[in-house]
């Protein structure tokens, strides 16, 4: 089996009452397959995703990216390889909606103008964005920005993509029209898509791996049913 591109050993995080709240022994994430952590509410779902993607180093054990700790990579390694589609982001006060998609795409591509421009507009065709793409970011219901921030960090084209409670603001229908999306991402482009939910059964068709989480500890991992002729 090829090395994983995440793993973690021995991981723990106390509260200021010194309880654990997270306790992970050992566990690994393969390249090109999407992780979906489930579980209650104050599971460990956010607080896991947040040390695995450098947003939290308050914690004692190991957690390794491509056989390196991941608190020894440049930031901006972690940055232009990492996306976090986090549950509450701060928005930019002046950008448009089409500015915003751009700059993050642009921060982790090194590829021309032009070729960045057919992703940003590939990616708002897709996600039919286009009708409020002058739209003042600012100015977005919770929903609308959510759907933003996802098409930005999906176009980005980052090798790990996260993603904290994926179907937050989101219908029925636009749960569907990610899940293809996301499934082409890391089933087509090789890109590890790792994400929480309170409710797995919204993304039947979509993840590789089903994670549960209780009480900060990982009770389940299970391989997903193949469903690929249900994106094709």
């Amino acid at each position: 089996m090829k090395n994983p591109i995440l793993s973690i050993k021995n991981l723990v995080f106390e509260s200021n009452k010194k309880t654990n709240i997270l306790n992970i022994k050992k566990f690994e994430i393969h390249r090109g397959a999407c992780y979906l952590l489930s579980g209650s509410m104050s599971s460990g779902k956010t607080l896991l995703l947040d040390m695995m993607s450098g947003n939290n180093s308050k914690y004692s054990g190991e957690i390794f990216y491509e056989d390196k700790l991941i608190s020894k990579h440049p930031k901006n390694i972690i940055n232009s390889e990492f996306a976090y589609v986090k549950q509450n982001p701060s928005r930019p006060f002046f950008k448009t909606v089409e500015s915003y998609i751009y700059d993050i795409v642009k921060s982790r591509s090194s590829s021309n103008i032009d070729a960045i421009s057919k992703k940003v507009a590939n990616i708002m065709k897709i996600m039919n964005i286009k009708s409020i793409d002058k739209y003042k970011v600012r100015d977005l219901t919770p929903g609308q920005f959510r759907w933003v921030d996802l098409a930005a960090n999906i176009a980005s084209f980052p090798k790990i993509l996260f993603i904290d409670e994926l179907e937050m603001h989101l219908s029925l229908k636009d749960i569907r029209s990610l899940s293809k999306i996301l499934y082409r991402k890391s089933n087509y482009e090789g890109v590890t898509i790792i994400a929480s939910t309170l409710d797995k059964d919204f993304f039947k068709s979509l993840s590789s791996i089903n994670v549960t989480l209780n009480d900060g500890r990982i009770t389940s991992v299970r391989s997903a049913v193949n469903s690929s002729k249900k994106h094709k």
